[in-house]
């Protein structure tokens, strides 16, 4: 981490030791932030969500499938051409 020097407020101040006293500020505020950072995202989905196992899950996916009907064995049945008028064009 980079070394900062404060200097002190009094008398006049020049350009150099008016930056080092924001850059100062500007750690120091950076630094209570920080300290008082609440929780992440991440840590609020954690606390809300419990971690499940992958293979569990994955278990129970692959007897899912298995147990489901399978749709390319459906059959599709044509459409008769309705005979209400008694003819038909083709």
């Amino acid at each position: 981490m980079a070394k900062i020097t404060y200097l002190p407020r009094t008398g006049k101040t020049n350009s150099k030791m008016r930056r080092y006293i924001a850059r100062g500020e500007l750690m120091a505020r950076k630094a209570l932030e920080e300290a008082n950072r609440g929780r992440t995202t991440e840590e609020i989905w954690d606390s809300i969500i419990k971690p499940v196992d992958e293979t569990d899950v994955l278990a129970s996916l692959v007897l899912s499938l298995k147990l489901a009907p399978d749709a390319r064995k459906t059959l599709k049945l044509k459409k008769q051409p309705s005979s209400e008028f008694g003819v038909t064009a083709r």
